[in-house]
């Protein structure tokens, strides 16, 4: 029953994305025909200054309908002034951008709400709880201890630390430590999990604060940059190979996220914001049928005084749709698969005479279902999530 909540906020959150597209062209004198909340069969339908809007009989997501978005629309006259296609560069770019702008200022303002009224803030790279029989208990780290590098390389961000423990299992890392201002250092084995990620069983440590509004906003700026920043190098470490793209996958995201359900209002409403952030984010890669496709259209339009045929761009957001929904399903099917292998039942391990007795490989590592595996975008801000042992 978990899962309900959280995929009805993330259709709202698809939903504010559309409005924002339909507040935007609205103020620019954009004529908007259609708005729909939900889809499948009209529930409910109402008429208001010009635009039909439409509440679908499953409230999930939602779509608005710009005159002049669609150049194939019927009966489109282009020099129509309240067209889309008739606009100037930048106002077209105006409309654009307001749907990802709709999540971030979500996102912006639930977070300096939450600052506001008091919330977990996070110690940056200082271990806060560390799991029984874990390999950061073998090790002998101790809750406070400050983690300043990795095999003599400095370390900026716990989710730094994080993506190379994940990076390097079975291998042996030497962990540079600040324990009460002395150094010291400690050497760690990270366990392979049931992904073949390493684990060594932390989890990072918060203190419970309250801020002024005017602090509460600098701290929700910053933390939604963070949030970015983080996207931005896990993107990276997807394209160079680094990071494998089902970490990021439909299926795993609404299992994990669902479980911050039952931690309470607060660890829901935390999840939300990195949820519309990385919505925002996700709509302003400059991909063929996102916000971030058109935008470069406009961009090469703007800066080469040249329009590009309609029917070139329909086809490259046709064949970029399809592209997207095709990565998508690829790897929802790989998660599948996945869960399916490991429900499977095996024959017992074995004892391999290389470690003497074996373990199972996630002992005193295994991630409680409220941790959030949203590489980057989930472990770079200030709040903690219910459960998060992010290591």
């Amino acid at each position: 029953m978990h899962y309900l909540p959280l995929l009805f906020a993330l259709g709202l959150l698809v939903a504010l994305h559309e409005l924002g597209h339909l507040v935007a062209a609205r103020l620019l004198g954009i004529h908007v025909s259609r708005y729909t909340l939900g889809f499948g069969p009209a529930v409910l339908t109402w008429r208001l200054g010009g635009t039909e809007y439409v509440l679908g009989a499953v409230p999930l997501g939602g779509s608005v309908r710009i005159q002049g978005m669609n150049p194939h629309e019927p009966g489109l006259d282009p020099t129509d002034p309240r067209s889309f296609t008739a606009q100037t560069p930048w106002r077209r770019m105006l409309v654009l951008l307001a749907g990802p702008l709709s999540n971030w200022l979500f996102a912006l303002g639930v977070l300096a709400a939450l600052y506001t009224s008091g919330t977990h803030v996070v110690v940056p790279l200082t271990v806060g709880t560390i799991n029984p029989g874990s390999e950061a208990a073998r090790a002998q780290l101790l809750p406070g201890d400050r983690i300043v590098s990795a095999d003599g390389v400095p370390l900026e961000s716990w989710s730094e630390f994080v993506a190379l423990i994940a990076q390097n299992p079975g291998r042996e890392l030497k962990l540079g430590v600040e324990r009460q201002g002395e150094p010291r250092e400690v050497s760690v084995r990270p366990r392979p999990d049931e992904r073949g990620e390493g684990r060594i069983g932390v989890s990072q440590q918060y203190v419970y604060r309250t801020h002024g509004v005017g602090q509460a906003l600098l701290q929700a700026v910053a933390h939604t940059g963070n949030l970015v920043s983080e996207g931005t190098r896990m993107l990276h470490r997807l394209l160079q190979g680094q990071q494998g793209i089902v970490v990021a996958n439909p299926l795993g995201m609404v299992k994990q996220t669902s479980g911050a359900a039952a931690s309470g209002m607060g660890a829901f409403l935390r999840v939300l914001v990195s949820l519309s952030v990385a919505l925002a984010f996700f709509h302003l890669l400059p991909l063929p049928s996102l916000d971030g496709g058109r935008i470069l259209f406009v961009v090469f339009e703007w800066v080469s005084r040249r329009k590009v045929p309609a029917r070139v761009e329909t086809l490259v957001h046709a064949v970029g749709f399809l592209a997207l929904l095709g990565v998508v399903l690829t790897v929802a099917l790989a998660d599948v698969r996945q869960h399916l292998g490991r429900s499977a039942p095996s024959a017992p391990a074995r004892d391999s005479g290389e470690t003497g007795v074996r373990e199972p490989s996630d002992a005193g590592t295994a991630k409680p279902e409220a941790a959030i595996d949203f590489p980057g975008l989930m472990d770079a801000g200030t709040f903690p999530l219910a459960g998060d042992t992010g290591d």
